[in-house]
């Protein structure tokens, strides 16, 4: 397929050289995909660790070219931008800093792209253990709260994704994507007020280039279960203190991109409490009332459940609170696509 002479793996790192160290390893081994060029580009996100010495150590060792690049803008689509326009392949594979991809991730991601007409290619991302999670954590209904874990695993089964599934299946995650270059580019790249703004734990910014991929036409990909990445899950990750957090700020995160969450709706035109749609606040009372209801029952990890998207709405909320104030003269709103200054 076009595009496909050059595969650019690109990673963002911000103060995790040791857990670098080992991606970038993890790759050195990797098999060479057939009639495909690799190189990986890492981008430094203002560290101040050695982070660019296990750069430098990773280009001195090869087999591939690797490049640095160094963007001070505090965010992770601030970084992704800086690493697209210094990628020179026709594929940006996407991973991340405490990632280990498997030996053969290059070439299946290669051969899926070779035989499959598609937009982009992800698939599963599993779990390198910091401790042993709880084992209600590992079951089917608990995947509905793996967000903090940035886990996928949607089975064996290969998946097509296009325009008629998009609100239907769950979306892929940057820690395991490949997109076409000239895709990314045709919708301006990623949206900076996403992605770990000001190490925030906003996130967002895979997803809404899959809500522009999907409003420009450009929404077609594949699942495939054999591309496998293993995932670093630290301890503090398995609490139930970070759960709450995380939950809160994917709330906020929401609030960010409503235009691309509620696509059915124009919602600029429903009617709005406070900044928030005033339906938001019904879902919010029925989400509480059926935690209210299961209180005293035993079932731990569906109370959990239900808290967590009860937390979630707070800062939905709260965001959307922020918003309106910020909307008022005088305010500034944060809508900035690909390093543009914000409106």
């Amino acid at each position: 397929m076009a595009g496909l002479q050059r595969l650019s793996v690109l990673i963002c790192t911000y103060n995790r050289a040791p857990l670098l160290a080992e991606t970038l390893a993890a790759l050195a081994d990797a098999e060479r995909p057939r009639g495909c060029d690799v190189e990986i580009v890492v981008v430094d996100n203002n560290s101040d660790d050695e982070t660019a010495e296990v750069v430098r150590r990773a280009e001195a060792r090869g087999p591939w070219t690797v490049r640095y690049a160094f963007e001070r803008a505090q965010g992770k689509s601030f970084a992704l931008n800086t690493g697209l326009r210094a990628a020179r392949g026709g594929i940006i594979a996407l991973t991340d800093d405490d990632v280990i991809p498997a030996r053969d991730w290059l070439v299946r991601l290669a051969a899926e792209f070779r035989d499959e007409d598609v937009v982009f290619v992800f698939g599963k991302v599993m779990p390198r253990w910091g401790i042993a999670p709880p084992p209600e954590l590992l079951t089917s209904p608990a995947r509905d709260i793996w967000g903090p874990l940035a886990l996928v695993d949607y089975g064996e089964e290969r998946i097509r994704y296009d325009a008629q599934s998009f609100q239907k299946r769950r979306l892929p995650i940057g820690a395991n994507l490949a997109v076409r270059r000239a895709a990314i580019e045709r919708v301006d790249g990623w949206r900076t007020d996403l992605g770990k703004v000001n190490n925030s734990l906003i996130a967002g910014e895979d997803r809404e280039l899959c809500i522009r991929l999907f409003k420009a036409g450009l929404y077609s990909g594949v699942y495939a279960p054999s591309v496998i990445v293993r995932h670093y899950v630290p301890a503090e990750r398995l609490t139930r203190k970070y759960f709450r957090k995380w939950f809160y700020w994917h709330g906020r995160t929401l609030a960010r991109m409503t235009d691309g969450i509620y696509l059915d709706l124009d919602i600029d035109r429903v009617p709005h409490i406070a900044g928030a749609p005033r339906f938001a606040y019904r879902e919010f009372l029925l989400c509480a009332g059926r935690w209210m209801r299961r209180v005293g029952r035993n079932d731990g990890l569906a109370l959990l459940i239900e808290e967590l998207k009860a937390i979630e709405f707070m800062g939905f909320f709260a965001e959307s609170w922020r918003r309106r104030r910020l909307r008022r003269p005088g305010g500034t709103a944060h809508t900035a696509i690909a390093g543009q200054p914000a409106r």
